[in-house]
């Protein structure tokens, strides 16, 4: 059954959210624009700035982040659901963008609302999300364990560790998948006709070595952002990664931080201290840098999937 097009209300609510996202991932960078002053007045490496390879980063990074919507799209779909795989990457995308505001509530919500009001399940919809960032953050420590060493967490507080490994315990756990459903589907009052193939073991191991898999482009874009702005980069694509990786995990588990703002690029300044042997100033500028670069890539990203969704809707 094909999903028709969305009510004004829908597109109206749609509209609003992601302004209020948006002018958040505006006010959250703001007061970041003159710290890029670090960047020419760090001592310790050679600058260079290559336009290529920064395009090129940039690319890697939004390929990333539609490859990553299409699967939670496509999974989103083996589990019943209505919507088309093109729709599903615009509003998982645009969704995204909510994480700048405080709290972690304002994306789920927004994904719930909107999928809800499409005539799909909004409880299997955060349920699919919930697996696949499980499996992110599951690989992505794996990833920086293995190539840095298991110490590269040990900045991460005990209880973030504590709240990290409950969620993918949680979220790798087909039983325990089921009676969150069963109970989200209780308080949303919504239908509960079938199982969703969702909590079925092989899905989730697919869904898991695909996130593992992801994490290429997102390295090999942090790596050419590295390439583009220093004269000698002491990172491979590998090490890289596996920085983009953990900062990520360690920004991630502090629940407050407006999609990880801050937490993120401290970890990332310090790991690149370790894996790279860079000084903390250029370290932290080259953090700041990779912080532009990734929201620069969500907003290309998720512009490019709207415009592709509402190409197909028209048709």
């Amino acid at each position: 059954m094909r999903v028709g097009p969305p009510r004004p209300v829908v597109v109206v609510g749609a509209f609003l959210f992601l302004l209020a996202a948006l002018v958040a991932v505006a006010v959250a960078l703001s007061g970041r624009w003159d710290a890029w002053a670090a960047v020419a007045g760090a001592e310790g490496v050679g600058w260079r700035l290559r336009t290529p390879w920064l395009v090129g980063a940039v690319v890697y990074e939004v390929l990333a982040l539609l490859a990553g919507a299409v699967l939670w799209a496509s999974v989103f779909r083996a589990c019943g659901a209505r919507m088309g795989v093109r729709e599903g990457v615009s509003v998982w995308l645009g969704s995204q963008l909510a994480r700048y505001l405080p709290g972690r509530i304002w994306q789920a919500t927004g994904l719930v609302a909107y999928v809800r009001a499409r005539g799909d399940s909004g409880v299997v919809a955060l349920t699919v999300a919930l697996v696949l960032q499980a499996g992110t953050l599951a690989t992505g420590a794996g990833i920086g364990a293995a190539v840095l060493g298991p110490g590269v967490f040990g900045a991460i507080g005990p209880w973030s560790a504590v709240f990290g490994v409950l969620l993918i315990g949680a979220a790798l756990a087909p039983p325990v998948l089921r009676a969150m459903i069963r109970l989200g589907r209780g308080l949303l009052r919504e239908p509960s006709d079938s199982e969703p193939p969702a909590v079925q073991g092989r899905l989730l191991l697919r869904a898991t070595l695909a996130r593992l898999v992801l994490w290429l482009p997102h390295g090999l874009g942090f790596w050419l952002l590295l390439e583009g702005m220093l004269v000698s980069n002491p990172l491979g694509p590998l090490e890289a990664t596996a920085v983009f990786a953990a900062a990520y995990v360690a920004g991630y588990l502090v629940i407050l931080a407006p999609a990880g703002m801050v937490v993120r690029e401290a970890a990332m300044a310090s790991l690149l201290g370790v894996a790279g042997g860079l000084p903390i100033g250029p370290a932290a500028a080259l953090a700041l840098a990779a912080r532009l670069w990734s929201t620069l890539a969500e907003v290309v990203g998720f512009a490019f999937a709207a415009l592709i969704g509402m190409g197909a809707r028209r048709r």
